[in-house]
């Protein structure tokens, strides 16, 4: 039983090593962005250009054929479907709240720990040896982190199972060892829980920026034949370009976003 529980422990921890390893693959797999400034402003500046090219269309479809309808409607789904990608401040919101649920975790496995801790000592008085088995000398370092915390229960289960008769004939039911499972299985869900949420959130920025680079590629057309079309019409030229580079001062980033009332 106890080598059955042991390899039970051992492909647990090695499923989560590989969900972390996952986690770092996948944010090695994040697109980069033809736009020099953030998803909100791009986005915003999108809208504002395919109002305005709406307006406009007729100097466009006179300049070239190349001007289709059909083109600028590509770029509204393409605007649409980037639209219905949640932000990332949600993910961000969902991360947290993942993260606190951990942190709660840990403190509720430290705290019922502490309790079994006290019923060890009382079953093996003075036996420093079997302490040590129970993690007694482990425990400042689990209690650190969540993931040092799961690996702490892990062998804490299989030393509880070891010395099974002698606790529960002293004072241990099988609700404590229902108990000590039931707090590490929750632990390793709120840790799969944070782990997917990060993911998640790549996933969602990935496929955001996706859509984003191919308006900023259609749109690239549109800014490139302006340069022609309002060669004399500055004040009308001006709208025709891409948002400010990240580089940008602040204030001019804050001009560039509250340009929504444009149009």
């Amino acid at each position: 039983m106890g080598v059955k529980k042991y390899l039970i422990i051992i492909i647990s921890l090695c499923k989560f090593i590989w969900d972390i390893y996952k986690l770092k693959l996948f944010y090695k797999m994040n697109y980069s962005r033809l736009y020099a400034c953030s998803d909100a402003v791009f986005m915003n500046w999108v809208r504002q250009s395919i109002h305005l090219i709406n307006e406009e269309k007729y100097r466009f479809t006179s300049f070239s054929v190349f001007f289709t309808p059909e083109r600028l409607q590509e770029v509204n789904v393409l605007y649409w479907e980037a639209n219905q990608i949640p932000s990332d401040k949600v993910y961000l919101d969902i991360q947290a709240q993942a993260t606190e649920n951990i942190n709660a975790c840990v403190i509720e496995c430290a705290k019922f720990y502490q309790a079994c801790k006290f019923d060890i000592e009382n079953v093996f008085p003075n036996q420093k040896h079997i302490w040590n088995q129970f993690g007694f000398n482990d425990y400042e370092a689990a209690r650190k982190s969540a993931r040092a915390m799961f690996m702490f229960y892990s062998d804490f289960i299989l030393m509880a199972s070891l010395h099974k008769e002698a606790m529960t004939e002293a004072t241990w039911t099988e609700e404590t060892y229902t108990k000590i499972t039931a707090l590490k299985d929750q632990l390793k869900a709120s840790m799969d829980q944070q782990t997917k949420s990060r993911i998640d959130r790549g996933r969602a920025a990935d496929e955001r920026v996706v859509r984003l680079n191919t308006i900023y590629e259609k749109l690239s057309k549109y800014m490139k034949a302006a340069k022609i079309i309002y060669a004399n019409i500055p004040e009308m030229l001006r709208w025709f370009k891409f948002p400010l580079t990240s580089k940008s001062t602040k204030s001019k980033l804050i001009e560039l976003e509250n340009q929504e009332d444009m149009v």
